[in-house]
């Protein structure tokens, strides 16, 4: 379990922790890769260290970006993310 104090520590480009669904994800490598990256100055690493979980489904709306993190619970991720653990409420 991680709580939310120590994911709020990873909060730069370099290192970028975040939470979506309770799930706590490293995005350091991928956020430079992501398809959005930039567009209307959205960032995720302007995001590092907090929920994103209402910014991702607002923005994704097919099963891919899903599968993106459920490769990375299965250590299967092809694009960099990395899945830390469960939140610790």
């Amino acid at each position: 379990m991680v709580s939310k104090e120590e994911v709020a520590k990873h909060n730069t480009r370099g290192d970028c922790w975040i939470i979506i669904h309770g799930k706590v994800f490293d995005c350091s490598k991928f956020h430079s890769n992501h398809p959005g990256e930039g567009i209307n100055d959205q960032y995720i690493a302007d995001h590092a260290g907090k929920d994103c979980t209402d910014l991702f489904e607002k923005f994704h709306n097919s099963d891919e970006p899903f599968e993106m993190l459920e490769d990375a619970e299965d250590k299967k991720s092809k694009v960099g993310i990395v899945y830390i653990g469960e939140l610790d409420d």
